[in-house]
């Protein structure tokens, strides 16, 4: 009995001691303490923060909100989202911006400065880019630049008489893409040469002999098609709402002027033959060098919305996006999309 005196006594005593000093124990045991001039309850080792002149990580948080602002607080401690994991392929492709720097610009009174060789230089840039990180697919261009050299010739060396080197610098790649915009002739359908009407705008794929006899090849023109028509759909800078597509690369039909000048018409994948094979150099190069290739004559920056949109940047960005969903889809990466 004596024992347990002792102990009640102390127990009481411990008490008072307690609520003399403003001091309660929590639940692990630690004894927190309440501070006169705000009535918080403070943990001990708070306390002892305190008695060495170190902040409390209540303090910390306060000083750095008071800084940047609660919402950049916030930003700082939230866990940043896991970069997207994109497998990659062991698919190349070569890429050439058609023409080269200062090459078919438009310059009118009244419209938006156009420039095809500068134009097709950004979308393949982009289009790289999207490749790589949206599909796992590499691809390198024949220039980086606004000057292209292949061989010891360059731009209009180049260009006028050894074309076809920028086909063969597709060597051992998977497809060859020559990248462009469209024109008509002067004058054509009653209009002013730079001032078409939006009827005439059309994607306009052309195939090399190669491309032709491969249908993983078809399908990617057919898609790159089918995927800008889709686009110009969406954004009215069309009068079509459909591409005809061709699987059967023995009855494509042969580019011509009648062809490209049309108003109102759909655009379609063709061919275009010459003496010695493909008409286009690039084309004849790259089936040399025995892979298939496009032109890909995006649109015709002879209508000025189309000069406007590009020349604003969402237009080109639009284009590439097109380009390499066609080249995802016919690789078989992407299911095809029907009409």
């Amino acid at each position: 009995m004596k024992g347990r005196r002792y102990t009640v006594c102390a127990a009481i005593l411990l008490s008072g001691l307690l609520l003399l000093t403003g001091c309660e124990k929590t639940e692990g045991g630690e004894i927190s303490r309440e501070m006169p001039a705000t009535g918080e309850k403070m943990k001990e080792s708070e306390v002892q923060a305190k008695k060495s002149g170190e902040k409390t990580a209540e303090e910390e948080k306060a000083e750095t909100e008071e800084k940047n602002g609660p919402e950049e607080t916030k930003k700082d401690t939230e866990v940043e989202e896991a970069p997207k994991t994109v497998l990659q392929t062991d698919i190349r492709i070569c890429i050439d911006p058609g023409h080269f720097g200062g090459v078919n610009e438009v310059i009118t009174d009244t419209g938006t400065y156009y420039c095809e060789g500068d134009v097709t230089l950004e979308i393949a840039k982009t289009l790289q880019k999207i490749l790589k990180e949206d599909y796992g697919i590499s691809a390198y261009l024949t220039r980086d630049t606004e000057t292209i050299t292949i061989d010891g010739y360059s731009n209009e060396t180049l260009d006028n008489s050894h074309i076809s080197l920028r086909g063969k610098a597709a060597q051992g790649a998977d497809l060859f893409l020559s990248l462009h915009t469209n024109a008509n002739l002067d004058g054509a359908n009653g209009f002013d040469t730079y001032f078409q009407p939006v009827g005439i705008n059309k994607p306009i794929i052309i195939a090399n002999q190669i491309a032709c006899q491969q249908e993983t090849a078809l399908k990617t023109g057919n898609s790159i098609g089918k995927n800008i028509a889709q686009m110009y759909r969406e954004t009215g800078l069309s009068s079509q709402d459909t591409f005809q597509t061709n699987m059967d690369g023995e009855s494509l039909l042969e580019w011509s002027d009648a062809l490209n000048d049309s108003l109102d018409t759909p655009g379609t994948i063709c061919r275009r033959t010459g003496n010695n094979g493909d008409y286009y150099g690039v084309l004849r190069g790259a089936a040399e060098a025995g892979v298939p290739g496009f032109i890909i004559e995006h649109g015709f920056h002879t209508v000025e919305e189309v000069r406007k949109q590009a020349a604003e940047g969402g237009l080109i960005d639009r284009w590439a996006e097109a380009d390499a969903k066609g080249i995802a889809e016919g690789f078989g990466l992407l299911p095809e999309e029907m009409e």
